[in-house]
């Protein structure tokens, strides 16, 4: 029998539980399991948005979003305190993150930002756009790389759906496992939400949380010569 995490009326199994990273009396960071939906409108799954609830108790709400096949950190607010303290650390590109991604191909170091403009193409799905669509723009950095992949870090200055994915698509590396916008057919979606850093609205200092890619990342880092 698969070992299960039970939280009031929730239960997750073991490996897809979520794990808390930072929390004080008003925010919760946490690492969120590939596969597990951040939020969910009439899902008759549980969400990290259950979980949260059921955790503090209250309706602690997620200040943004990973899709459901992105591992990492995610931020709640639990409770209204600081509303517009924390909208405006989005607004203003106050909160800085960072991802790590495994995309098909040797990536051109020069090829350190992508602009485009994204906008819907289908349902579940977007795309890239030189004149309609909203502004984005991801920076990205190489890590490592072989001939066939690369490790790259990326760090998105917009918020848009799918950007980091449309990016490195845009760039000519689609993410390894990407069934939306790559052929390639691994069995695992190599994108990870890896750090959050950012000024606590109560005026404490800085938060900065980092957490290390699923078990399953270190084949891909050992084959590309680098350990976490």
């Amino acid at each position: 029998m698969t070992d299960r995490v039970w939280l009031g009326k929730l239960a997750f199994d073991l490996a897809r539980a979520p794990k808390v990273f930072f929390e004080d009396e008003d925010l919760l960071i946490l690492d969120k399991p590939q596969g597990v939906l951040v939020e969910g409108f009439n899902s008759v799954e549980d969400t990290l948005t259950d979980w949260v609830k059921d955790y503090t108790g209250n309706h602690s709400r997620p200040l943004h979003r990973l899709d459901r096949d992105t591992s990492g950190l995610v931020l709640f607010a639990k409770n209204q305190k600081w509303n517009r303290e924390l909208s405006e650390l989005f607004e203003k590109k106050k909160i800085r993150k960072e991802y790590w991604t495994i995309v098909v191909g040797s990536w051109d170091k020069r090829t350190n930002k992508v602009e485009t403009k994204i906008r819907p193409l289908s349902e579940g799905r977007w795309e890239n756009s030189v004149d309609i669509g909203k502004p984005s723009k991801t920076t990205f950095r190489v890590l490592g790389s072989d001939r066939e992949y690369s490790w790259i870090q990326a760090l998105p200055k917009t918020g848009r759906t799918h950007q980091i994915r449309l990016h490195c698509l845009e760039a000519g590396h689609p993410i390894v496992g990407d069934r939306f916008y790559s052929s390639d057919r691994a069995n695992a979606f190599m994108l990870h939400a890896y750090s959050l850093g950012f000024r606590h609205p109560n005026g404490s200092g800085d938060v900065r949380v980092s957490v290390d890619p699923p078990e399953f990342w270190h084949h891909w880092l050992n084959r590309l010569s680098f350990r976490i």
